[in-house]
């Protein structure tokens, strides 16, 4: 066992001298092995090599290092086009990410050998530009969006309540020269959600007599796939008041939607007002009602009765003045 780890000790010296003096800007293999820090380990370490590892008494640590470092760590690092500086693990390919309005988001981008090197998130949107973080710090002024940052080399950004403004492009850049870039395409999608009449046909306003029954139908696609949630899917109020009675639902897992049919019966003055249907805070549809007592009796059930009524009585007014014209 003591053998083992005084092996792995040197191996370990080994590579983290090779790292500092690759850094440092040296190219050759023979170069390296002329830093004081290894003259003054290497005859420590050929005897280990010697005595544990290698089967060639006049192997070298030049020779030893040059078989046996890259295969040990070899599928641990990785050095794409610069061999020792900073790298996305993940790639460096653009990414196409979709997410729901209200929901949480987190962008990873791991970055290997990063050094001293600074990360930036930014948002592209059309001609906008927002920088968003700059190393582990937040410059956002949106609350919303932080860099929540995981150990050892993870700057996420975590977008909370997901809205229709944050889709667009988003780049994690390391300030290498020229700078890496990873390009993160983010399209945000909502519920769509309509109110339909009686007929099926989408309405926004309409008008009833007093005494007549209502009944709303509030259609939503695209909902979240929890269609079974104990909560209802919609929600329907009149004005500011959330409405509990004469409602129903029927919510289809298959298709992540849900349709819900308001009545009210017998309608009164006091049901007149904006009605709207929603979908959590992601969205909603509203309906203006207006309830008549009595008057303009024919405008009932469609808000373009009135206006059908005054295009009537224009049109028989200028046939009658016409005809009086004449005479």
């Amino acid at each position: 066992m003591i053998h083992h780890v005084k092996r792995a000790k040197r191996l370990l010296l080994l590579f983290q001298m090779l790292v500092r003096i690759k850094a440092a800007g040296n190219d050759t293999t023979e170069d390296l092995f002329l830093a004081d820090e290894v003259k003054q380990n290497e005859s420590i370490i050929n005897q280990e090599i010697v005595g544990t590892t290698s089967p060639n008494p006049e192997e070298t640590t030049l020779h030893y290092m040059r078989k046996n470092i890259g295969r040990t760590f070899q599928t641990h690092f990785h050095f794409p086009e610069s061999r020792w500086g900073p790298f996305f693990e993940e790639g460096s390919d653009p990414l196409n990410i979709t997410a729901r309005v209200g929901s949480t988001l987190i962008m990873d981008c791991r970055i290997g050998l990063l050094q001293d090197k600074t990360v930036t998130w930014s948002h592209h949107k059309g001609e906008s530009f927002h920088l968003l973080t700059v190393g582990r710090g937040t410059y956002s002024s949106d609350e919303r969006i932080t860099l929540s940052f995981r150990y050892p080399n993870n700057f996420r950004l975590q977008i909370v309540y997901v809205t229709r403004r944050d889709q667009g492009l988003y780049e994690c850049q390391v300030a290498t020269h020229p700078p890496k870039v990873k390009r993160i395409f983010l399209t945000v999608i909502a519920p769509e959600v309509v109110i339909l009449d009686e007929s099926g046909r989408e309405v926004t306003e309409r008008y009833y007599r007093a005494g007549s029954n209502l009944e709303l139908i509030c259609s939503a696609q695209q909902l979240q796939n929890s269609t079974s949630s104990s909560e209802p899917p919609l929600l329907w109020k009149h004005d500011d008041r959330i409405l509990t009675k004469g409602i129903s639902y029927n919510v289809s897992a298959a298709t992540n939607s849900a349709t819900s049919t308001l009545v009210i019966a017998p309608l009164k003055k006091q049901h007149s007002g904006n009605y709207t249907c929603a979908v959590g805070n992601a969205a909603f549809s509203n309906l203006v009602v207006h309830v008549l007592n009595g008057e303009l009796p024919a405008a009932v059930h469609s808000g373009g009765a009135v206006t059908r009524i005054f295009c009537r009585a224009f049109v028989i007014l200028g046939i009658s003045l016409l005809t009086l014209g004449r005479r």
